[in-house]
This record gives structure tokens, sequence and C-alpha cells, in this order.
């Protein structure tokens, strides 16, 4: 797979890589921000704690890759920062999928945020949801598929493809 990898490493400069991973991710959040504010399809409690994951690599992409924009001689590093990228893109691939599993009734989910829970509710709360000003919205209920697939899951797709792209161009910065 790192064979691959060779032409993109030649064209792209590792230490930019975090700049990338960090853009995709924004991509991601834009993306997530663009149903929520536009199509109305409304974020439940696991969807937030996604974004908060992408969140975390958009950061450490950030800063990261500003840092080695302006140090070049923090080279060396850049292969771990990758790598430390990549760790959390793993994390929320598999926060993805557990979320999708979750929709698609494969597991249960927390019972604060699925059909079969019986978390406590405020009074605010309740008359919020019903004068629809604050909808309710379960984590076991995907708002929107395509091709049968929820949201969550190409949340784990796309998370997923970065995290092996980045353990890649990482290894292949250690071999260097």
């Amino acid at each position: 797979m790192t064979g691959l990898m060779t032409p993109t490493l030649t064209q792209f400069p590792i230490t930019r890589w975090p700049l990338l991973m960090a853009g995709v991710s924004l991509a991601l959040l834009l993306g997530a921000w663009s149903f929520e504010y536009i199509g109305h399809y409304d974020p439940c409690a696991l969807c937030y704690d996604q974004r908060h994951i992408h969140m975390a690599v958009i950061a450490l992409g950030l800063v990261s890759g500003v840092v080695l924009g302006l140090r070049p001689e923090l080279a060396r590093f850049a292969p771990w920062i990758i790598l430390a990228i990549a760790a959390v893109l793993i994390y929320s691939a598999g926060f993805a999928f557990w979320h999708a599993g979750i929709e698609y009734d494969w597991w249960a989910g927390p019972a604060t945020c699925t059909t079969g829970g019986n978390a406590s509710v405020s009074v605010t709360d309740v008359l919020a949801a019903l004068d629809g000003s604050r909808p309710v919205v379960l984590c076991d209920e995907a708002a929107w598929t395509l091709l049968g697939i929820s949201m969550a899951g190409y949340n784990g797709l796309i998370s997923a493809a970065m995290a092996v792209v980045s353990v890649c161009v990482g290894v292949q910065g250690l071999r260097k």
C-alpha cells in the first residue's frame, strides 16, 4: 500500500499533511453544519460528539501544520504528528461506526438518547420540544441516508479512509 503513496508524497510535502487532514475534517464539519442549518436535519447527541472529534483533528492539524511550516527544522517530527492525527481519525471512525450501528439497530445505544432509554427530561425540555424551539433527536434514528448509509456511516467511512492514508504517509515518512 505504501507503494501507492509514493507519487502522492513526491507532489505533496509531508509537512503539509497535517493541514490537509485538518482541511478534510473541516470539510466534514461544514457538511454537517450544512445538513443542520440548510437541510434542517437536527443532530443528536452522538452527532455532536463526532463533530468534537473532527474539531480535535482540525486543531491538531492546524497547530502542527503551522509549526512545521514556520520551523522547517522540525520536519523530522512530521511522521509522528501524522500518526497522532491518524490515531484520532481511527477513534473518529470507530465512534462513527458505533453510532451507525446504533442507528441500524445492530446494538443498543446510550439510554440517554435512544427510544428505549429512560432519560430524565426536565419540564423545560418538554415545553421546548412541544413549542418546536428545540427538537427531540434520538441517536438510534438516522435522520438521512444515501444508498442505505447514514451520515454517521459516511463519517465512519471517510474517517477510516483518512486514517489509512495518514498511517501510510506517516509510516513512509518514518522510513525516509
